[in-house]
């Protein structure tokens, strides 16, 4: 038991795990060297891409074209007042070498959402443990990367990454001002808590711009801190609520909204609630996995830490049943929209998002239940503890639970997502096999054809079975005339697309 009551050699271990993490995601970032754009990257960022192609990487200018392209797609096809601005802005204008940054932009974002949210919570309940926050936002970011159910639709395809994950990192960053602006004991200034609002609502405003079930996912969020906190006569939850209504409002009402939703084949509400409860069953029921397990496993330690802090009461644990039950909520909440408005689950890149709020779910679930254990039931945490027992152990069993969320992949519920492996090892067997770099290699050939000048109307050829890796292929052009975009986006007369050798 001298381990866990030795605080330099558990830092010795956390580092060690760092250090492991940053390790595996290697391959990760590696593959991303031959991911290149495909279907609604074109379209959006056509009007950016003309600025680059005439006067280089004019920031002005490209800034004004984003905001542009914006301004027309919320007239004209959805009212994502902020999500459009983003699309345009895709790195391949600069070149498809460049497309790859996508990865390196959706781990920074959910990095940060995740260590604003982390950094709360132990500020709140333990300021002196210096180095926890990064540890918990460094393992939550590692298996949300490695256990998405679709990876291609949020990691290597910027369209589909955009449109979802820097919303939801914002909700998370929200979520982290939510902690601290909660009434009781805070560690910041009182002249704090007005700017702390502020940046909320201006959060929330911009989360307001983003896709709907993120938006969603906020606004319960929202409703049930004001539920929670009524009894302390406490209001600070209503303006950030009533900015994401607005932001909403402003959403929905957008003309391009009044087109986008024309052509859904939306169910009943009877028919969409039951739905969606079945599909939250059967998602629950398929998340609860082997990697989950691990990361629980993982948090352990720190998690027990964190609640026996002196800043919670043991009333705080008295229904260990009511966070799994919320984060049902969640996960029920969030498929029920698309199930309303598309009649089913939603694509992959939605699916990702509700997985992460499940996942930051049970690990919230994870942590009452050990506060029951010890201050509820007041059972001993060394004694948990004591089966892991030394540090050559511990490392041991850390690097084991780490290996397996790095290996076994995600599932969905979505015929045809289920993934082979985690992302880390996905993507170590797809470069092996040459996928990724076949790709690379045929999408640089079309891109060499589709931007020479000489060339007015153009003629591609589709994708071969040996050059669609999973990792990084998400849609690709079909024979007959461009249907993505593609004349437009590289100033042709026509582009073409030949049907490929039987």
């Amino acid at each position: 038991m001298e381990f866990w009551q030795d605080k330099t050699r558990q830092r010795r271990l956390l580092r060690g795990l760092c250090i492991g993490m940053i390790v595996l995601l290697i391959p990760v970032f590696v593959v991303a060297a031959y991911a290149r754009p495909s279907a609604d990257d074109f379209v959006y960022a056509r009007d950016t891409h003309a600025v680059v192609r005439q006067y280089g990487a004019d920031w002005p200018r490209l800034l004004q074209a984003a905001w542009e392209a914006d301004w027309y797609f919320y007239n004209n096809w959805q009212g994502l007042y902020v999500s459009a601005f983003l699309l345009a802005l895709q790195p391949a204008i600069f070149g498809g070498q460049w497309y790859g940054i996508t990865v390196f932009l959706v781990v920074a974002l959910l990095f940060a959402g995740t260590f604003c949210l982390a950094r709360a919570v132990v500020r709140r309940l333990a300021p002196g443990a210096r180095g926890l926050a990064p540890f918990l936002a460094l393992t939550v970011t590692f298996a949300m990367v490695q256990g998405m159910p679709n990876q291609v639709e949020s990691l290597y395809w910027y369209n589909g990454a955009m449109n979802y994950i820097p919303f939801f990192a914002m909700a998370m960053a929200a979520a982290a001002l939510l902690v601290g602006l909660w009434p009781g004991k805070s560690l910041s200034p009182a002249g704090m808590r007005p700017l702390r609002l502020a940046i909320c609502c201006a959060l929330c405003l911009l989360i307001g711009g983003g896709h709907h079930v993120v938006i969603l996912l906020t606004l319960m969020l929202l409703f049930a801190a004001l539920v929670c906190i009524a009894r302390k006569r406490s209001a600070w939850p209503v303006a950030p609520l009533v900015v994401c209504l607005a932001g909403l409002a402003l959403n929905m009402t957008s003309p391009g909204t009044a087109v986008r939703v024309s052509g859904f084949s939306s169910a009943s509400f009877p028919e969409a609630v039951i739905k969606s409860l079945i599909l939250a069953g059967l998602s629950v029921v398929r998340w609860l996995d082997v990697p989950l397990l691990c990361l629980l496993l993982l948090l352990t330690p720190a998690l027990l830490y964190l609640v026996r802090s002196d800043a919670l009461q043991d009333s705080a644990f008295r229904w260990p049943w009511l966070p799994p039950a919320v984060t049902f909520v969640l996960v029920w909440g969030m498929l029920w929209l698309p199930s309303y408005t598309m009649g089913g689950i939603g694509p992959g890149r939605l699916n990702n998002v509700v997985w992460m709020t499940f996942l930051l779910g049970m690990i919230v679930s994870w942590g009452v239940f050990l506060g029951w254990l010890t201050r509820v039931r007041r059972l001993p945490a060394e004694r948990a503890l004591a089966v892991v027992g030394k540090e050559r152990r511990a490392a041991a069993a850390a690097a084991a639970m780490l290996l397996c969320i790095a290996c076994i992949g995600g599932h969905t519920v979505k015929e045809g997502l289920d993934n082979r492996f985690a992302t880390s090892l996905e993507a170590v067997w797809e470069l092996a096999n040459g996928t990724p770099q076949a790709f690379a290699a045929a999408m640089d050939e079309r891109e060499a054809i589709l931007s020479d000048p000489e060339i007015d109307d153009a003629v591609i050829r589709p994708l071969t079975g040996g050059e669609r890796p999973g990792l990084l292929y998400f849609s690709d052009v079909t024979p007959g005339p461009d249907t993505w975009g593609l004349t437009e986006y590289y100033g042709k007369n026509s582009v073409y697309v030949e049907a490929p050798e039987e």
